[in-house]
């Protein structure tokens, strides 16, 4: 639509937004519109927005940050909505951009990163609850970091003549 507009002779105040951290789109879309394309990360409900909107920081800690959750009518159903995206992920999204991973040990291994949130990864720690190596629990970490589910907090440190790094955060 854009390549159109601008063929057509619209050069400026074209914009395209999309609704999904795709992998393929952000991809297409540094590939074909270098230089012209930024990426906003929307971030989740904040705790001020919820509490100008009368919504508890209880009921914001409780349900996340996700409209569809957070808004649902009992928490029961916002139970069900978090339930079903993260079965959208594990059964549909995963197995899109790594076929031969299981969907389940990715699950499984994002319930353990989600529980050990702000510590530093032990993959071998990891690795042995899983059953599988340190370097394939990498390149799962990998894989969520890419799919935007977690994120991956590389240590600082002032002294750049060093070369012992501590391991990163998720």
């Amino acid at each position: 639509m854009i390549d159109e507009r601008r063929a057509a002779g619209e050069k400026v105040g074209q914009l395209l937004l999309l609704g999904s951290a795709s992998l393929d789109l952000v991809q297409r879309a540094s590939e074909s519109l270098a230089g012209r394309v930024a990426h906003l990360e929307m971030l989740p409900i904040t705790v001020s927005e919820a509490t100008s909107a009368r919504i508890s920081i209880d009921r914001l800690w409780l349900r996340g940050g996700f409209p569809e959750s957070l808004t649902a009518a009992t928490d029961a159903l916002s139970l069900a909505w978090r339930q079903d995206f993260v079965r959208s992920y594990l059964e549909r999204d995963v197995p899109m951009f790594a076929p031969r991973l299981p969907a389940a040990m990715i699950g499984r291994l994002w319930t353990m990163l989600a529980n050990a949130q702000g510590a530093m990864i032990n993959a071998a720690h990891l690795a042995q609850g899983l059953g599988v190596s340190a370097p394939m629990i990498t390149r799962f970490i990998d894989l969520l970091v890419d799919l935007l589910l977690v994120r991956r907090l590389q240590p600082w440190s002032g002294n750049l003549n060093k070369r012992l790094m501590r391991a990163p955060k998720i």
